[in-house]
């Protein structure tokens, strides 16, 4: 069991009581590019709530994934329609499925450094074409720690110009990208990107 995976089994009885309830408005802005029935993977989809709870009821297929045990069986509880979640590591994650839209919020960042150029060919590898992937991520090359709620977690990030590099290398197009990203309904980011797959 990793650190992280340890320390978020650790926090899950509390998490959804300091998760804030609104869903950023980047990802309602990516739904609207969705037919209704498309398939997204919610990648560290936590216990399911708000995110997965609100594609659930906006019509789409969802399947999370996340490292918690204790987070998965939570989401689980919530007996969304049209949504399974797996506890999986999404570097690791193998499926049948192809999905026309991976959201990735404040998940990448706990793979660890040396395999954070794998993010971007296995996103590309699970998406349709013309799908969009959306994350948030550091911009700073760089490992660092951090306590939340009491646990120590890792946090890792390439530099903003290799994201950049590795996504057109990996065969997406960026729509949206923005530094230091900010919105009411969920609170700051270092950098949110929207990408499609071309």
């Amino acid at each position: 069991m990793t650190e992280n995976e340890a320390s978020y089994d650790k926090i899950a009885n509390v998490w959804d009581q300091v998760r804030k309830p609104f869903v950023d408005p980047m990802i309602q802005r990516l739904v609207k590019n969705l037919e209704q029935g498309s398939k997204i993977l919610d990648v560290g989809c936590g216990t399911g709530y708000p995110v997965a709870k609100y594609l659930s009821e906006k019509g789409f297929y969802v399947t999370g994934i996340d490292i918690s045990e204790k987070m998965i069986l939570k989401a689980k509880g919530l007996n969304l329609a049209h949504a399974t979640f797996e506890k999986q590591e999404i570097l690791s994650y193998q499926t049948d499925q192809m999905f026309e839209a991976v959201i990735a919020f404040d998940s990448l960042f706990h793979i660890p450094l040396c395999y954070q150029k794998d993010i971007y060919p296995k996103i590309a590898s699970l998406l349709l074409p013309g799908g969009f992937f959306l994350f948030t991520h550091g911009k700073v090359k760089g490992s660092v720690q951090g306590e939340m709620l009491g646990s120590l977690f890792t946090y890792s990030a390439l530099d903003l110009d290799e994201v950049v590099n590795l996504l057109e290398k990996n065969g997406f197009k960026i729509i949206k990208l923005e530094e230091d990203y900010q919105s009411e309904e969920s609170g700051t980011r270092d950098l949110i990107v929207m990408a499609q797959k071309v």
